[in-house]
């Protein structure tokens, strides 16, 4: 036997053969990118509501001391022990002046760079349902039923694309908020030293406005601060297992095709040929005994 050529070749997998957490993976994935996203854009969004729709994000305050207590704090519509325990925050921090906001002297971000943070992540959630369905319509992977659509792995290209350029979306996005939080922050030391834990408390306490808030300004602070960071994990962790699933090649097979001629025995072919010659003068010999038997006939 000559083996003429031999090649390699991927061909699907059964789709048995094919395990379901990598589908899985990705989809719980999306649902965190998804869920973060909204938490992001509707804290941000409150926050700003708080500060009478100023963008606060990276701006630069200006505070006044205020002498007429029912002004001390505009338009907040808190509770009684809230409104006790942020005034006790700075009467221990500072002397008894209070201070206010200055709404107009204070130095606020454009708009559109709030917008610009608010609306992003709400864009990405849209993308991110969409991006689910087509991944619930695929199967898992491999050959089989179990797929409304055909080939499943054609997604897998795609899919990394997609959480390639979300991902550094969101990192872009979610690296201004951040600095532009710590600077707001930062602007609160003006009037009294506070460190991290207590610009939570600051916010709530400045807020101009939250008389409509569900969630308290103080743990929109939170969330937005917190929750950026999740969003962007989430793109990072789906685009590693999308290229451990192309590395790996979880959807083939490699498979090795070898054309090859036939050769037959020397011993098999002359007997071959002794046993076509033996059945040839068996046939002439009952041919000339049929021409004999006719002639005697005669």
């Amino acid at each position: 036997m000559a083996v003429l050529m031999s090649y390699h070749r991927l061909i699907e997998k059964d789709s048995q053969h094919v395990s379901y957490c990598w589908k899985m993976s990705i989809l719980i994935v999306l649902v965190v990118a998804v869920a973060s996203s909204l938490i992001i854009s509707f804290s941000l969004y409150s926050l700003w509501e708080s500060f009478s729709l100023n963008c606060f994000v990276g701006a630069n305050l200006s505070f006044v001391i205020s002498s007429d207590e029912s002004n001390y704090l505009q338009g907040a519509a808190q509770s009684a022990q809230n409104e006790q325990n942020q005034y006790q925050t700075l009467q221990e921090n500072q002397t008894e002046e209070r201070y206010i906001i200055h709404e107009y002297s204070s130095k606020w971000s454009n708009p559109d760079f709030c917008e610009y943070l608010t609306y992003t992540p709400l864009f990405h959630a849209l993308l991110g349902v969409i991006w689910m369905a087509l991944f619930v319509t695929h199967g898992h992977g491999g050959e089989g039923v179990g797929s409304i659509i055909a080939r499943p792995w054609r997604i897998v290209i795609p899919s990394l694309v997609f959480f390639v350029i979300c991902g550094i979306s969101a990192i872009v996005c979610a690296s201004l908020t951040t600095s532009g939080l710590n600077e707001f922050c930062q602007q609160f030391n003006k009037i009294i030293s506070t460190g991290e834990s207590e610009c939570a408390r600051m916010i709530s306490y400045f807020s101009m406005d939250h008389a409509n808030d569900l969630v308290l300004p103080d743990k929109n602070y939170y969330l937005v601060a917190a929750f950026p960071w999740i969003w962007v994990s989430s793109y990072i962790f789906g685009a590693v297992i999308l290229v451990l699933r192309i590395v790996l090649v979880v959807d083939f097979k490699l498979i090795r095709i070898v054309v090859s001629t036939v050769e037959r025995d020397m011993e098999s072919t002359q007997s071959e040929q002794h046993q076509n010659v033996q059945v040839l003068n068996e046939g002439t010999q009952f041919s000339t005994e049929a021409t004999s038997s006719v002639r005697l006939g005669d």
